[in-house]
This record gives C-alpha cells, sequence and structure tokens, in this order.
C-alpha cells in the first residue's frame, strides 16, 4: 500500500463518492477508480461498495479508515517535523558563552532566536574562554561565544579547526572598590596610571588565544607602568566579589554592570583602550546542524560573517 492509494482512498470516503473526490483532487475518475481498485487487489479485501446514493465502507475500509487517518497524520508531522529540523525551527542548540558576553548580550540573542525558532531546546553555560574552545573543539557545545582582544589572530591560531567570526564590541571600564570611588565622579574617566600601585585582577593566560591579559600588557607598556602586585582570576565574573571587597581593580566589560550593580565602582578610562571583541566560534571540521546555523547567522547579523 502506498501513502498516495492512501489518500485517495480517505478523500473518497469523506467525499461520499469516487465523482466528487476525483474533483476535489483535480484528477479524472478513471485512474482514481483504478487507484483503489489496485489497493484492494494488493490487500485482498473488498474497501467500498458502491450504491445509488454513492459509497459506502466495508468492515475492511472502516478499519483502514480509522487506522488510515492516525497513519497519515503520524507521517504529516513526520514531514513537518523533519523540515523544522531541516530549517532550523526545531532540534537541540548548545552554546557556550563566556560571562563577560552573556552578561548582557545573551539574554536577548537566546530571546530572539527563540522567537524565529520555538520548538529549539537550548542549553546554555557559561564557562571560562579555554573550556569554550574545548568544548566546541570536542562536540559538547554546537556554537561558543568568547570575548578577545584581536579575532583576527585568534582566527589564524584556529584555522583548520575552528571558524572564528567577530560579532560585536564590547568597551572596556576599570572596575574600582568602594575604598576608590572617589577618585573620581561617575561619569569621570580615570587614568590608568594612578592605578599602578594597586592589585589588578587578570584573567589566566590561555595558549593560542589572545585575550584580556595580552590586552592589559599591551596597554601597560604604552602607559610605561608595570603594577607590582597581581592576582589571577579564572573570569571576570570571579573578580567582582573580589573588587567590591576591596581586593584590587580591573578592566572589564562595561556590561559588568549587570551583576556588579553598585558593588564596585565603574569608571571610564581616560586613556584610548580597544575594546575586547566577542567571537563566535564553531567547528569548521563537522558541519553545523541548521538549528545551530541559524544561531550563528543571528549571532554574527551585520558583522560582515
Amino acid at each position: 500500500m502506498e501513502l498516495r492509494q492512501l489518500r485517495y482512498f480517505l478523500a473518497i470516503v469523506d467525499a461520499g463518492s469516487f465523482t466528487q473526490a476525483a474533483e476535489e483532487l483535480h484528477m479524472s475518475q478513471p485512474p482514481l477508480s483504478l487507484a483503489v481498485k489496485n489497493l484492494e487487489r494488493d490487500l485482498g479485501v473488498t474497501l467500498l461498495v458502491r450504491t445509488p446514493k454513492g459509497v459506502r465502507t466495508t468492515e475492511a475500509g472502516r478499519h483502514l479508515e480509522q487506522t488510515g487517518r492516525r497513519l497519515l497524520h503520524g507521517f504529516d508531522d513526520l514531514t513537518q517535523s523533519l523540515r523544522d529540523l531541516g530549517e532550523g525551527r526545531a532540534g537541540r542548540l548548545r552554546v557556550a558563552a563566556v560571562p563577560s558576553f552573556s552578561w548582557a548580550h545573551l539574554a536577548p540573542l537566546v530571546t530572539e532566536y527563540a522567537e524565529r525558532a520555538p520548538d529549539v531546546e537550548i542549553a546554555l553555560a557559561d564557562p571560562a574562554p579555554a573550556q569554550v574552545l574545548r568544548a566546541v573543539r570536542e562536540g559538547t557545545a554546537d556554537v561558543g561565544i568568547v570575548a578577545c582582544a584581536d579575532p583576527a589572530t585568534l582566527a589564524r591560531n584556529l584555522r583548520g579547526e575552528l571558524n572564528a567570526v567577530p560579532a560585536r564590541e564590547l568597551p572596556l571600564v576599570v572596575a574600582l572598590p568602594p575604598r576608590l570611588a572617589a577618585m573620581s565622579a561617575p561619569n569621570q574617566p580615570i587614568d590608568l596610571r594612578a592605578l599602578e600601585d594597586e592589585r589588578w585582577m587578570i584573567p589566566g593566560e590561555v595558549a593560542g588565544f589572545p585575550g584580556l591579559p595580552e590586552l592589559i600588557e599591551t596597554i601597560w607598556l604604552r602607559l610605561g607602568i608595570r603594577p607590582a602586585k597581581l592576582r589571577e582570576v579564572s573570569t571576570l565574573q570571579t573578580a567582582v566579589p573580589l573588587i567590591a571587597a576591596g581586593a584590587g581593580v580591573a578592566l572589564v566589560p562595561d556590561t559588568i554592570g549587570r551583576i556588579a550593580q553598585d558593588s564596585v565602582a565603574l569608571r571610564p578610562i581616560a586613556q584610548a583602550v580597544p575594546p575586547l571583541v566577542a567571537t563566535v566560534l564553531w567547528s569548521a571540521e563537522g558541519v553545523l546542524t541548521p538549528a545551530a546555523r541559524r544561531f550563528v547567522e543571528l549571532a554574527t547579523r551585520g558583522a560582515g560573517a
């Protein structure tokens, strides 16, 4: 039995006659009658009986009608679900994004994505940059987002392994403990040279990844300073409570205010400091799922990707 034959049979049952069904199917009656005759022959049962008032189903016909409708409905659901998967409207998406991006940018991105693909199950993680790279390499994340200082260098370092496309800039500010808040008014830029004697909170370096530590080194070199007191933190998110407790200062994306609130003092920087750049990563070796491809296109929209 073919699905085409089943559809013809149900159309006849619904219409009540071969003639009316043929009109609704936009076909002539002889091929329709032949299709049902072949179906009955293949199944070895009579399904329809012609009467002066139209057609009626036999016991076998009634069974085929009931079961066939469920089968056809299931087939149509399967067809649609496969189309949704192929077009990225359904499936599963795993995203690993560093906290400095998640603070302000991930939520609206995921919200817009969910509106476009409501049947995609989204799993989010916010590990440190090294773990993001590992997750995308090992396939435990479909897409990664990191904040790096030099997307071009990162792309060269990852060539052949991961794709790396810049998405948006993350401007930096300086985070001060409450005891240093009086150094400048809230909107007044602060000279980084005035903080040389403070303890600086810096994320650990990641091999092959040009991140905030490398950017800070460049800034120090340009300013001719070298803070003697440093403290390594796993992520900038880790640094926030330490800064709030008076343990030091840090350069952070301005979006840190979403989680820091009033626990630390955020000030603009007097010197021209390059921003970090949120960079989207995905495997260069495998094939992106349609759901992941849709997310990458949305995340890199307007970035010339």
